[in-house]
C-alpha cells in the first residue's frame, strides 16, 4: 500500500508541472489501475484470512485426533494384554479337559432324537408317537481353536466354581426335509433401483416394506443402496424388507463477492460447486471483480450446483456490446483477457514508462 501511495504522489507532482489533456487522461487511467490493484489486494487478503481460519481449525482437529489416537493405543495395549492372559488360561484348561466340537455336540443330540423316534415306533403299538423337539441346558467351558468353538465338558468328580462355567441353552426341533423351505420364497434383489420401483417389486412378490433409512451417497436421490434380507435370499411372504436409500449431499455456498473471476471459480470448485452463467455489469471502480452471486453465502445446495455470477467491467467494454453473450464466445474471452492484462503489474509499469517519455 505504501508503494501505491508513493506512486500517486509522484504522479501528482508530474501532472502539476504539465496540464496537457493527454497527460491528464493518462493520469486518470493510472489511478483507475491502481484502484483495481487495491481491490485485488483486498480480495487476496480476504482469501488469506479464510485460509488462516481453516488452518487453525485443521490444527485443532489434528490435536484432537492425536489425543484420540493416544487413548485408543493405550486401550489396544490393555485389550492385547487381557487377550494374552485369557488365552493362557484357556490353554491351561484345554490340557486337562476333553473337548467336544459344536458340530459333534449337536449331532449327539440329533442322534438321541432319532433313537427315541425309533423306540416309539413299535409294531405292537396301535398309535404313532413323534418327538417334536428337545430343550437342552448345558454348563460347560467354552474354548476357541482355529476359529471354531468347542465345549469342554466337566467330569463327574470335578469341583469347579460356578463362575468358571458358561451356561448355554438351545432347542433341537425335528422337521421333515421336504417341509423346511416350503413356506419360503425368493426375496427380489432391488439394489440399484429407485425407491418407488423397489417398493412395487417387493410388494408384488408378497413382502412388506420395513424400515427405510437414508445415507449420503453419490448415487441419485432415492436409489436403493442395500436391503435386509439381501436379494436372492429366501424369507416368508409378508415379512418386512428393510431398505437403505441414497441421499444427495448438501454443501454450503461460499462468499465470492469482491473476488476476481479466477479466484471465484477456484473457491467454488474447492467447495464442490461450479460457476454458472457469467453476466457482465458496468462498474469501472471494481473492474474484473464479482459484484453479485445467484445464491446467497451460507445457504446449502446440492453438490455440483451452478452459481451464477455478475462481474464488473469498465464502461469501454460495455460499449463493446458483449452484454448478454456467452462467456465462451471468442470476443467475450478476448475482453476478459484484456481485463486480466489491465489488472497485471506489467501493464501499469508500461503505462508509467510511456508517460515519463
Amino acid at each position: 500500500m505504501s508503494d501505491i501511495r508513493e506512486l500517486r504522489q509522484n504522479i501528482e507532482r508530474l501532472t502539476s508541472s504539465a496540464n496537457t489533456v493527454l497527460r491528464r487522461q493518462s493520469y486518470d487511467q493510472i489511478l483507475k489501475n491502481i484502484e483495481n490493484i487495491e481491490s485485488e489486494l483486498n480480495t487476496s487478503r480476504k482469501e488469506i484470512e479464510i485460509k488462516n481460519r481453516e488452518l487453525e481449525q485443521l490444527k485443532k482437529e489434528n490435536m484432537d485426533l492425536k489425543h484420540d489416537y493416544t487413548s485408543i493405543s493405550r486401550r489396544v495395549e490393555e485389550i492385547t494384554k487381557e487377550k494374552a492372559e485369557t488365552e493362557k488360561k484357556l490353554e491351561q484348561l484345554s490340557r486337562t479337559r476333553y473337548e467336544l466340537s459344536s458340530s459333534n455336540l449337536v449331532k449327539a443330540f440329533r442322534d438321541s432324537i432319532e433313537n427315541m423316534e425309533m423306540s416309539l415306533s413299535t409294531e405292537s403299538s396301535k398309535k404313532d408317537y413323534h418327538v417334536s423337539s428337545m430343550n437342552i441346558r448345558l454348563k460347560t467351558n467354552i474354548a476357541v481353536r482355529d476359529e471354531e468353538i468347542s465345549f469342554q465338558l466337566p467330569k463327574a468328580d470335578d469341583v469347579i466354581p460356578p463362575g468358571n462355567l458358561s451356561e448355554i441353552e438351545f432347542s433341537i426341533t425335528s422337521l421333515s426335509k421336504d417341509s423346511v423351505f416350503s413356506d419360503y420364497v425368493d426375496v427380489p434383489d432391488v439394489v440399484g433401483m429407485n425407491l418407488d420401483i423397489a417398493q412395487s417389486k417387493l410388494e408384488n412378490a408378497g413382502f412388506a416394506i420395513g424400515e427405510i433409512l437414508e445415507t449420503e451417497s453419490e448415487l441419485a436421490q432415492g436409489t436403493v443402496i442395500s436391503q435386509i434380507p439381501s436379494g436372492n435370499s429366501v424369507a416368508k411372504p409378508g415379512e418386512p424388507v428393510d431398505l437403505v436409500i441414497s441421499k444427495i449431499r448438501m454443501v454450503e455456498v461460499p462468499n465470492v463477492v469482491g473476488m476476481n473471476l479466477k479466484s471465484a471459480r477456484r473457491i467454488l470448485k474447492e467447495g464442490r460447486l461450479d460457476a454458472g452463467k457469467i453476466t457482465e455489469r458496468e462498474d469501472s471502480s471494481n473492474t474484473g471483480t464479482v459484484l453479485n452471486q445467484s445464491v446467497s453465502p451460507g445457504e446449502h445446495v446440492d453438490t455440483g450446483s451452478n452459481i451464477d455470477l455478475d462481474v464488473a467491467v469498465s464502461e469501454k467494454k460495455m460499449n463493446g456490446k458483449i452484454i448478454g453473450k456467452d462467456v465462451n464466445d471468442s470476443d467475450v474471452k478476448e475482453n476478459i483477457r484484456n481485463s486480466e492484462r489491465i489488472l497485471s503489474g506489467d501493464h501499469i509499469k508500461n503505462k508509467f514508462h510511456s508517460f515519463k517519455k
